[in-house]
């Protein structure tokens, strides 16, 4: 397998077979990112959403078998937008620690600023850190397919060690900087980007090197 190679996983389970989302599935995700934004996770139902939809309770089942799997496929079709800015940002910089920076810098401001992640910050932090850590595997596999280009250029450039595993660096990488966003800091200011660009060239870098 190349290591550019897709890692986010399979076609998420309300898309159609032959080219795109069935509607009410488009529908549904639509009222849950409403629904998360305005509730945040634990105080949202699938009725709510239902409710917003203007579908039945058994609809939303047909398309999505729980709550936890809706919200994985909201959080994670906010993540590839995300994603993309981080892309666009990162091709305009020179040098690794300068590009993971900036990666950390708009993943913070993401989980600031997006509704759903702002939500969860307010009503459920630990909950928001969970989920970032530990339980949004597809979120961390697209993460990676945006690190990995970013590794194999500063490995050609003699950034970092030849012998480096790509991938397992990206899964570091990602992990370090969705635990950056999410959880706070005993040392420094997580919030403040200058703070966290330090860290990050103090620690995270030099230790692909």
């Amino acid at each position: 397998m190349s290591e550019r190679a897709h890692l986010s996983g399979s076609p998420p389970p309300g898309a159609s077979g032959a080219g795109g989302r069935q509607p009410n599935a488009t529908r549904i995700l639509e009222a849950a990112e409403v629904c998360f934004a305005r509730y945040g996770f634990h105080k949202t139902s699938m009725e709510d959403i239902a409710r917003e939809a203007s579908l039945s309770r058994r609809s939303l089942y047909r398309h999505f078998p729980d709550k936890t799997a809706l919200f994985n496929e909201v959080a994670a079709a906010r993540t590839r937008i995300f994603l993309d800015e981080i892309m666009r940002q990162t091709a305009r910089l020179d040098g690794l620690s300068a590009q993971i920076e900036e990666v950390a810098r708009l993943t913070n401001r993401f989980m600031r600023e997006d509704p759903i992640s702002a939500a969860l910050l307010r009503a459920d932090p630990d909950s928001l850190a969970r989920m970032v850590s530990t339980g949004a595997r597809e979120m961390l596999g697209m993460a990676m397919d945006a690190i990995v280009p970013l590794i194999q250029t500063a490995r050609d450039r003699g950034e970092v060690r030849a012998d480096l595993d790509v991938l397992r660096a990206a899964e570091w990488i990602g992990r370090m900087v969705f635990s950056l966003a999410a959880t706070p800091s005993v040392t420094f200011d997580i919030g403040d980007p200058e703070q966290t660009a330090a860290f990050i060239r103090e620690f995270l870098v030099p230790g692909l090197r």
